[in-house]
């Protein structure tokens, strides 16, 4: 391997992994902080408290219009003129506010039409100033370090954002036991991380930024017309997510959201172990993406075939320990009303491994400037899910909606997959074929051993897990040499 591609691919991994990292306490604060709101509210209260979260990620998306990608890109082929890039969109977002906030109160008033449930969705849709987790605003500043490949500054914040929102909630109970006040504090936990990247952001720009800060007309018209297809993208990818709860609501209670949402929140912090790798690797793509030389090829298929080789193992591993815990994690965390959810979570941990494959391969397509497919995949989805939802939801509840999420999802990486290797030199069957028989080797030992020894069971699994990577080979020596080469780089024993 050149020493080009092992530089690159090394960075590539330093971001990721301390992003990694930083997720791993994000999603353990965040996981304990919503598991205790849950348990502190119950199933009605929260049940409000998720659907007004549901609507937010489905409007939000038209004041996002899909541009963090777009700026991410020319940032990174351009970062000289990087502040007036966030400028542009900061201003062209905050204009597409207007309409959000209106649609959102429109489908609130006619799902919830209660004055406490307006409260508590206008409350949340104030987080699109400040969140990370519903980065618009916030999401601006976050494409500059992902462009600087800097992706670990912005996920540390979100981590210190989980962690505020955890101390809130365990010195604060009592402001926890109703819809409206909860929603008032989890939006204060997220306001010192958001002040704070500004301020990072406007540090970072001064050592860049070389050009007069100025918006130009035409870079707006230029960003809306390239972001247009990925705001199709968003909106058809939230409407896919959304759907299920405002199924539920219309056809079940909020008990039933509650429910569905609950499970939702245990698995939605491993959605973040595809995502790393993605944001990561991006930057690259994007320089790639500009060249046709065949070195940059070569670069843009080895970082392709690590990543992918990366999440297919990661996500196989999760879902089927995940899958066959879900009852005993379920009787955990959540008190004996919420038993209805481990039928969900069972199918929902079922989902997240096509659903890694996916997010991998639709920031990839971003970042190459291949919006288009990722359109045509999130329409499939959205419709597989407003078809497939309404019969499923309204007969099987909870249950309904997550199988509608799955053939959702498969359906959809059935179209990515066959569309997002073109152009790369990249030998997937090999590997495919490899981790199906280790997933099918893994299923039958939990199959044989979890009922009766749970503990022994995911502990053999783990190993057989381990040993099959070698033994298989799954990884090729160069990327093994990767590993080595960032792990020896963290412990400031890099090679000269």
């Amino acid at each position: 391997m050149s020493g080009g591609i092992r530089s690159r691919a090394t960075g590539v991994l330093s971001q990721g992994l301390i992003s990694a990292v930083a997720q791993g306490v994000n999603s353990l604060a965040s996981f304990f902080a919503i598991i205790w709101m849950i348990r502190l509210m119950g199933k009605d209260p929260y049940g409000v408290f998720s659907l007004a979260i549901q609507i937010t990620a489905l409007t939000s998306m038209l004041a996002d219009f899909g541009m963090g990608p777009i700026i991410m890109r020319w940032m990174a082929i351009n970062p000289r003129r990087s502040a007036s890039i966030l400028l542009e969109a900061s201003v062209t977002r905050l204009l597409l506010l207007v309409p959000t906030l209106v649609l959102a109160n429109v489908i609130g008033y006619l799902l919830y039409p209660s004055w406490q449930f307006m409260m508590v969705l206008n409350v949340m849709m104030m987080n699109v100033f400040i969140s990370s987790k519903v980065p618009v605003l916030r999401g601006t500043l976050e494409a500059f370090f992902r462009s600087q490949s800097l992706m670990g500054i912005p996920t540390l914040l979100a981590a210190f954002d989980s962690i505020v929102l955890l101390c809130l909630v365990l010195f604060l109970p009592a402001l926890f036991l109703d819809s409206l006040s909860a929603m008032m504090m989890y939006t204060v936990a997220n306001i010192l991380g958001g002040i704070i990247l500004l301020w990072l952001t406007l540090q970072k720009l001064k050592t860049v930024n070389v050009e007069p800060v100025r918006i130009q007309r035409q870079s707006i018209r230029k960003l809306l017309r390239e972001s247009a297809p990925l705001a199709v993208f968003l909106l058809l990818n939230a409407l896919h997510q959304s759907i299920d709860s405002i199924y539920l609501k219309l056809f079940h209670t909020d008990a039933a959201v509650s429910v569905y949402n609950a499970a939702l929140k245990i698995m939605t912090p491993l959605a973040m172990f595809p995502t790393i790798i993605a944001i990561s690797a991006a930057p690259f793509f994007a320089r790639a993406s500009i060249s046709h030389s065949e070195e940059e090829r070569q670069k843009t298929s080895t970082i392709f075939s690590f990543g992918i080789k990366t999440i297919v193992l990661g996500g196989m591993i999760l879902a089927i320990l995940g899958a066959f815990n879900a009852e005993r994690l379920i009787h955990l965390v959540f008190p004996t009303e919420f038993d209805d959810a481990i039928n969900p979570m069972i199918i929902l941990f079922a989902v997240f491994f096509p659903l890694s494959i996916n997010l991998f391969l639709v920031e990839m397509n971003n970042a190459r400037g291949f919006q288009h497919r990722n359109t045509v995949f999130t329409a499939i989805m959205a419709s597989v899910s407003i078809v497939a939802g309404f019969f499923l939801v309204h007969d099987y509840a909870a249950t309904g909606a997550s199988i509608a999420k799955l053939l959702a999802v498969v359906a959809g990486l059935a179209y990515l997959w066959s569309v997002s290797r073109r152009g790369l030199s990249i030998r997937s069957t090999g590997m495919l074929i490899k981790a199906v028989i280790l997933a099918l080797v893994l299923i039958a030992i939990m199959f044989s051993f979890s009922a009766s020894y749970p503990m022994f069971s995911s502990i053999i699994v783990l190993f057989v897990f381990g040993t099959a990577i070698f033994a298989f080979r799954f990884f090729t020596r160069d990327e093994y040499d990767l590993w080595k080469s960032q792990l020896r780089s963290m412990l400031g024993q890099e090679r000269k």
